[in-house]
């Protein structure tokens, strides 16, 4: 079973945002749903709880998004350890994430990096504790 299945919960004080700070709260389900890789990321930010969910296979074949913004998106497995994705919006790649768990299991960081429509990217470096 790969090591970045489960729930997470985030470290706000230990991770870094480009632009503006860490929610107050945040937690990452990562699970297999039906041979897909499916992700519930929720977190607090400015008194506002916010959610969102998707699934995809990890072979990293493009799955049709219905998010405002994203034509689609994919997650590929890199090892038990490691986890990516990338959405797409006309043929342009706008996110890129990697997940990585250490080996003892009980911490994981996630890279993203967010296009910032001027040829740019918004850096987020988030580390999470298993719940």
């Amino acid at each position: 079973m790969s090591a970045y299945f489960g729930h997470w919960r985030l470290i706000p004080e230990i991770s870094h945002y480009s632009a503006g700070g860490p929610p107050e709260r945040g937690d990452y389900v990562i699970e297999d749903r039906d041979g897909e890789i499916a992700f519930t990321v929720s977190w607090e930010a400015e008194g506002k709880e916010l959610k969102t969910e998707f699934a995809a296979p990890a072979d990293g074949s493009p799955v049709e998004a219905g998010f405002p913004g994203v034509d689609s998106y994919s997650v590929t497995h890199e090892d038990d350890f490691t986890l990516l994705s990338d959405a797409m919006a006309g043929g342009e790649a706008i996110l890129k994430a990697v997940r990585r768990v250490s080996r003892d299991g009980r911490l994981m960081t996630v890279l993203q990096e967010n296009a910032d429509g001027q040829g740019g990217w918004i850096r987020i470096f988030q580390v999470y504790e298993r719940a």
